[in-house]
């Protein structure tokens, strides 16, 4: 080990003056504080993020195709199979029917969006038959069936085998005025997604029964996709652009979310910056403590001033000793900051209302890329704030020092 490095920490670790020895505690806990608090903020902003896209891919496609002016004729998608099935990337796809309407029991009236699929075949593409808490799914394959979200379910009144009505946006113009279209539905079963959303508004049911409300016989909204990894939607978007003619439109779920996710983003940045003027004033402490390191020190660099030493081996010897105290702090902090994330993580200490956050409890996420950047981030403060200490304690000139030693 230099010698340099040896002087650094027997000026760090120096028992004899212990105001000094509790301002280099009081430094490196400020560094051990700024550095965990760093990486628990962003294991919760990536958790939260994590656990939203979760529910999101729960219950939205990957990726939608859809027609810039009409809906699809449905034997469009047979033309459009060949296509898709040449990316590797999908893994199902099938057509589907979406559209808003208004579900009535009485005089009660709620705003609803209707869902029309192939209910076997949407088992392997959105999973909603794991979200049945009654009823059966299967029941939706029978006409003029219906799922409904455990909420809207709550507001109508409405248990498995009750009716009510469905009022679609698309009526016809008599010489009366404009009449709604109005289909009277079975409830066949209830889910519950733990999204408010879903919960409150989701209507499900075979893709006939949509297209007879709706007045779309023979067509549909569009194609909605899965596939294997929904992380490479964007990728795959790109190559089903080049493929498909500039009549389709392709959104993929993050699209479908980008306002979400960007706030989510600038939201985590902003609290990187916040949570990082704790580690900036733990450096201020550390620039304190070499100063003071320094006045006290003068005798003994005139000394090693005297007997060879230049000013880049003091230069160094001062520099080690703020590095020293980051490097500690930042290890002994990411240990910390990893450890809390882990626990708070594995034993979902971080209970939450799935009603308003959807999910029940905070996942904690940190990545290597986010503990590299918040260790090299904390090196630098600690190293740019040693610099000034160690610059004026290089400069002292032994004569003057030593004068009436």
């Amino acid at each position: 080990m230099p010698l340099y490095i040896e002087i650094a920490k027997r000026y760090l670790f120096s028992v004899k003056n212990k105001a000094l020895s509790f301002m280099t505690i009081i430094s490196l806990v400020g560094i051990i504080v700024g550095v965990s608090a760093l990486i628990i903020t962003l294991g919760v902003m990536n958790g939260f993020q994590y656990g939203l896209k979760q529910k999101i891919l729960e219950t939205a496609p990957h990726i939608v195709i859809m027609k810039v002016v009409d809906n699809f004729p449905l034997e469009e998608v047979e033309k459009l199979t060949p296509k898709l099935s040449t990316i590797k990337e999908i893994k199902d796809f099938e057509p589907f029917i979406y559209s808003q309407a208004l579900a009535s029991v009485g005089s009660t009236v709620e705003s609803v969006f209707v869902r029309g699929v192939d209910p076997e075949k949407d088992k392997k593409i959105m999973g909603i038959h794991k979200h049945v808490i009654s009823g059966n799914y299967d029941s939706i394959k029978k006409d003029n069936t219906v799922i409904i979200g455990k909420d809207l379910a709550m507001a109508l009144g409405l248990s498995i085998g009750d009716t009510f009505n469905l009022m679609s946006p698309f009526g016809r113009k008599t010489p009366f005025g404009y009449i709604p279209k109005i289909l009277k539905v079975k409830v066949g079963a209830i889910a519950y997604f733990g999204m408010f959303e879903y919960d409150t508004s989701f209507v499900g049911m075979n893709l006939q029964t949509a297209q007879r409300l709706l007045d779309m016989k023979g067509k549909i909204t569009g194609i909605q996709i899965k596939l294997k990894d929904p992380y490479k939607a964007q990728i795959v978007k790109a190559q089903l652009e080049k493929v498909l003619d500039p009549i389709y439109i392709v959104r993929t779920w993050i699209d479908m979310n980008k306002s979400l996710f960007q706030a989510l983003e600038f939201e985590k940045l902003a609290m990187f910056l916040v949570i990082t003027l704790i580690v900036i004033v733990a450096s201020f402490n550390i620039s304190s403590l070499l100063i003071t390191k320094a006045r006290e020190k003068r005798k003994d660099v005139a000394i090693l001033k005297t007997i060879g030493a230049d000013k880049s081996f003091i230069l160094k010897v001062f520099l080690w000793q703020g590095m020293i105290l980051g490097i500690l702090g930042t290890i002994i902090g990411v240990i910390i900051g990893v450890a809390v994330v882990y626990i708070a993580d594995t034993y979902h200490l971080v209970k939450l209302n799935p009603e308003v956050y959807m999910m029940s409890y905070l996942p904690l996420k940190v990545s290597l890329g986010d503990v590299f950047v918040v260790a090299v981030s904390s090196l630098v403060i600690c190293f740019i704030s040693s610099i000034i200490p160690a610059y004026f304690a290089s400069k002292e000139i032994p004569a003057e020092v030593l004068r009436y030693e």
